[in-house]
C-alpha cells in the first residue's frame, strides 16, 4: 500500500480530451474555476495538514521498534558502624553503564550492556583496594501468551496505518464536495447573470412601451391609464432587476469565499455556459450498475472499510489480552576484575588497571546466566474482558454502518435518477413554454400595430415572457446540476471534469490509497 499524501504538497491537475456532459469550451472555464479552487480553498488546505499529521503518527507507532542507546554513571560512599573490633566499615563506588535495548515485532524484548565499577573500602580480606569489575550482559524476554507474535505487536501499527488512510480518503471526498459545491454555485451565478441580463432587457422593453405610449397619448389614440400601467409596470421589473443583481451579488461572493478570494475581476459568470445548447441525454446504464459503481467508487463506503479492519485488528488484540503473562527471561553474561594490591605482601592474578577488568572479562574469568518464566494474572481480568466486549460491539457498530452507508447509497442513486427525469421533463417543459410565449408576445405586438391591443395586455405578454425565459435558464441550471449530483453519487466527480489530483506525479486515486 503506497502512502500518497504528505505534507510536501498537493499538486493538480492533468487535463484529458473531453467532459462528460459539458461542450469543450465551456466545460475548460468551469473546469479552470475549479482547479483554482482546489488551489486556494482555505478548508481543503487545511485538511491537508490532517493528512500530514496521519503521516507522522505512523512514524510514531513504528519508533516503538526503534533501539533505544542509554548510559548512566554515579557516585556513591557509605559508613557503616559496627560494634566489632573495626567501629566502621566504609566503602565508595563509582558505576557506570552503557548499552543498547530493542523491541521486536514478536514482542521479544533485548538487552545488551557494559558495566563498569570502581570500588574501594576498609575490607582488609578483599586483597585489592581499589578494584574494578566489569561486566557484559545480555538479557531477553520473550512473552510466550500475552503479546506473544507479530500479528498483536503490530496491530497498533497497522491500525494507525488504517487511520492514516481514511484522513487521505477524507481529504478526497472533502475535495469531491468542494467540486461539486463550486460548480453548483457557478451555475446559479451564470443563471443569475443570465437573468439580469433578461431582466434588463424586460426593463427595456417596458421604457419603450411607456414612451410610445406617451406619443400616443400626446395624439390623443389612448387614455392616460394607459401611461399609468406602463410607468407601474417600470417599476415593477426595476424592482425585479434590484432583487436579482441583488442574489447575483451574494452568490459571486459566496464562490469568492470558497475561492479564498482570487476570483479574478474580469470573472464572466455569463460566459461559462451556454443556456441556449439543446437537453443532453445522459448515458446512464440500468441502475444495478449504477449501485454496483457507486459502491466501488464511493469513498465513503472505503473509509468504512478501514474502520472494520481496524476494529477488527483491535478485537484480535484485545482477545490475546485476555490471556496471561507469561514471559520466557534468559540473560547471558562475563564478568572481569581487575585492581591495585592492598599490601605487596598479598600478589594476586587480577592485579591491574582498569583496562585490565575489560581482558579478564574477556577471557570469561567470571560469568552469569540465568533462565526462569514469569507468570502474571490479573484476578478476575475484569478490565481485560471489558475492553475486549467494547471491541466486539465497535466491530458489530461499524458492521451495520456499512450496511447503513450501503442503503444511503441506494436511496441517493434513487433520488439523483428521479431529480434528473424530472428537471429534464421541466426543462422540455420550459423549451415549450418558452417558444409558445415568444410567439404569442409577436402576435399580440401586430395586433398592437393594427390598433387591436393596449398597453395591459403588451405588458402581460412581455412579462410572461421573460418569465418562460427566466424558467428555462432555471431549468437548465437545476438539470445540469443534477447531471452533476449523480456524477458525485457515482464517485465520478473528477473525471466528469477531467481533473486528477497529483501528488510528486503520482496520482491520487481511492485504489491507490
Amino acid at each position: 500500500m503506497r502512502y500518497l499524501y504528505r505534507m510536501a504538497i498537493i499538486t493538480l491537475c492533468c487535463f484529458y480530451a473531453t467532459a462528460s456532459f459539458a461542450a469543450q469550451q465551456d466545460e475548460q472555464n468551469i473546469r479552470a474555476l475549479i482547479v483554482l479552487g482546489l488551489e486556494s480553498n482555505l478548508g481543503l488546505k487545511m485538511k491537508s495538514f490532517d493528512v500530514a499529521k496521519a503521516e507522522e503518527s505512523i512514524e510514531i507507532e513504528k519508533s516503538v521498534f526503534d533501539s533505544s542507546l542509554f548510559a548512566s554513571a554515579g557516585y556513591d560512599r557509605s559508613l557503616t558502624p559496627y560494634d566489632s573490633s573495626f567501629s566502621y566499615f566504609s566503602q565508595a563506588n563509582i558505576a557506570g553503564q552503557l548499552g543498547i535495548s530493542k523491541r521486536f515485532e514478536t514482542g521479544l524484548k533485548s538487552t545488551l550492556a557494559l558495566d563498569s565499577k570502581w570500588t574501594t573500602d576498609n575490607d582488609s580480606s578483599d586483597n585489592l583496594d581499589p578494584r574494578y569489575r566489569t561486566a557484559l550482559f545480555l538479557e531477553l524476554n520473550q512473552p510466550l501468551l500475552q503479546n506473544s507474535g507479530t500479528a498483536v505487536n503490530t496491530a497498533q501499527l497497522e491500525i494507525t496505518r488504517n487511520q492514516q488512510r481514511q484522513t487521505a480518503l477524507d481529504y478526497l471526498l472533502r475535495a469531491q464536495n468542494l467540486v461539486l459545491q463550486l460548480e453548483i454555485a457557478a451555475r446559479q451565478l451564470a443563471a443569475q447573470t443570465k437573468i439580469i441580463q433578461l431582466r434588463t432587457q424586460s426593463l427595456s422593453l417596458a421604457n419603450d412601451l411607456y414612451l410610445a405610449n406617451q406619443k400616443r397619448f400626446n395624439a390623443g389614440v389612448i387614455p392616460v391609464t394607459e401611461i399609468q400601467q406602463a410607468e407601474t409596470e417600470i417599476a415593477a421589473r426595476e424592482l425585479s432587476l434590484s432583487l436579482a443583481i441583488q442574489s447575483q451579488t451574494l452568490l459571486k461572493e459566496d464562490l469568492n469565499r470558497q475561492l479564498n478570494h482570487n476570483l479574478p475581476d474580469n470573472f464572466e459568470p455569463g460566459a461559462l455556459f451556454d443556456f441556449n445548447q439543446g437537453i443532453q441525454e445522459p448515458n446512464l446504464p440500468d441502475f444495478a450498475t449504477l449501485l454496483e459503481t457507486a459502491q466501488k467508487q464511493r469513498i465513503e463506503l472505503k473509509i468504512n472499510e478501514f474502520s472494520l479492519q481496524s476494529s477488527s485488528l483491535q478485537s484480535d488484540y484485545l482477545r490475546n489480552q485476555l490471556k496471561p503473562q507469561l514471559d520466557l527471561k534468559l540473560q547471558l553474561g562475563v564478568n572481569g576484575l581487575s585492581g591495585d594490591e592492598r599490601t605487596s605482601t598479598l600478589r594476586s592474578e587480577y592485579s591491574g588497571n582498569w583496562l585490565n577488568s575489560f581482558r579478564s572479562m574477556s577471557e570469561a574469568d567470571g560469568y552469569q546466566w540465568q533462565a526462569g518464566l514469569e507468570f502474571t494474572m490479573p484476578i478476575g481480568n475484569r478490565s481485560a474482558k471489558s475492553r475486549y466486549r467494547q471491541s466486539e460491539l465497535q466491530l458489530k457498530q461499524d458492521r451495520y454502518r456499512d450496511k447503513d452507508l450501503k442503503a444511503i447509497i441506494k436511496s441517493d442513486l434513487l433520488q439523483q435518477q428521479i431529480n434528473i427525469a424530472q428537471t429534464k421533463q421541466q426543462l422540455e417543459i420550459t423549451e415549450r413554454f418558452e417558444a409558445l410565449a415568444q410567439k404569442s408576445l409577436d402576435q399580440e405586438n401586430q395586433r398592437l400595430h393594427e390598433g387591436l391591443s393596449d398597453t395591459f395586455r403588451i405588458i402581460s405578454f412581455q412579462q410572461t415572457l421573460a418569465e418562460a425565459k427566466i424558467d428555462h435558464i432555471n431549468a437548465f441550471t437545476r438539470y445540469q446540476s443534477a447531471l452533476a449530483q449523480m456524477d458525485f453519487a457515482l464517485g465520478h466527480t473528477f473525471a466528469r471534469h477531467n481533473i486528477i489530483l497529483t501528488n510528486n506525479t503520482e496520482e491520487l486515486t481511492l485504489e491507490n490509497i
